[in-house]
């Protein structure tokens, strides 16, 4: 049997200098580590922003030009009941309205033929990023360089230009 000295110690544990390094170096891991998590989150919620506004911008373009091919009087005012219209088109028997409602975001097509409404959503834009992201330029009561033209600009990101929409009206009654 080996007899221990007094002043010896087992060789087990960790001395206080090695545990202060150890929490200093995980709360620096920590520290970034939260901060890329918070970066990453930031990145993903504008990236869904900018994504749902490309996908309403595209939306609109596919129901936009045969809407307003079909038209017979392009207009602002009121129809189908909506009040905060972006552009009417009437043909014989029907109204087309887009509308954008500015506190949700959500920008719509809404068809009204008789007593039928149907309304269909078309996506939504961040309303802090436009106030008004979809607006007539020519067709209504503003000239075009053709009386036939309709011209919406879609700003889906403030950082990037404006989309410009044309369609061209088959029949000229405005």
């Amino acid at each position: 049997m080996t007899s221990q000295h007094p002043s010896e110690r087992p060789e087990s544990g960790f001395t206080l200098t090695e545990l202060l390094v150890t929490i200093v170096i995980v709360g620096i891991v920590g520290t970034l580590l939260s901060k890329a998590m918070i970066l990453g989150l930031r990145f993903t919620a504008g990236t869904q922003t900018r994504v749902a506004s490309t996908s309403a911008a595209a939306t609109l373009n596919r129901y936009f030009y045969g809407d307003v091919h079909s038209a017979d009087g392009v207009t602002t005012g009121p129809a189908c009941g909506v009040a905060d219209v972006i552009v009417h088109l009437s043909r014989s028997g029907t109204d087309v309205v887009y509308t954008y409602d500015r506190p949700t975001g959500a920008l719509a097509r809404v068809a009204c033929t008789g007593g039928d409404v149907v309304t269909t959503p078309l996506g939504r834009f961040d309303p802090a990023a436009s106030p008004r992201p979809v607006t007539l330029i020519c067709g209504a009561e503003t000239s075009c360089t053709s009386p036939m033209e309709v011209t919406l600009t879609v700003q889906s990101d403030p950082a990037t230009p404006p989309t410009a929409l044309t369609a061209v009206r088959r029949s000229g009654t405005s």
